[in-house]
């Protein structure tokens, strides 16, 4: 598996969907349940940060994995709804920024890693029995497009 060329994939088809799109529109209307363009970006940047957190634990034992505890305590949707409730007074750019961070970071610390190492099985303890770090990309990478996909059908019936 190519884990970057599907992390860079993944990444550059949610900066296609956004593309061009007025900083006004990023809070108005719903793309999904109550989320908001601006919801889902944020909630997409934290899961790079979740990614990047495993990651540097597989390589480091001993690092912290603050975000990953706190999601393990409670169900998918009670960790998200809080996290909203943390983050929605964040503007646009700093929900971007987080995100754009989390990425690079991420993207970095996968091109530093021998592809060995991210086929290697069981190495997150959080993402299911038997996941290795390219399981991990591939699945963020399937959430990604589940949202990119939302955000592009949002645009298209606002003709935004």
């Amino acid at each position: 598996m190519n884990t970057l060329k599907i992390l860079n994939r993944g990444h550059q088809s949610l900066v296609d969907v956004l593309k061009d799109l007025p900083d006004q529109n990023v809070d108005q209307g719903f793309v999904t349940g109550s989320w908001t363009v601006r919801d889902i970006i944020d909630h997409l940047g934290i899961y790079e940060d979740l990614q990047l957190e495993a990651f540097r634990k597989s390589l480091d034992p001993a690092a912290a994995t603050p975000l990953l505890d706190e999601k393990a305590k409670g169900s998918f949707s009670e960790f998200n709804q809080k996290q909203w409730e943390r983050d929605r007074r964040q503007d646009w750019k700093e929900i971007f920024g987080r995100y754009a961070a989390a990425h690079a970071g991420l993207k970095e610390m996968v091109e530093k890693i021998p592809s060995e190492l991210l086929a290697k099985q069981n190495t997150s303890q959080w993402y299911g029995e038997g996941c290795s770090l390219e399981d991990i990309i591939a699945l963020n990478f399937g959430h990604k497009k589940h949202h990119t996909a939302q955000i592009k059908l949002f645009r298209q019936r606002n003709k935004i």
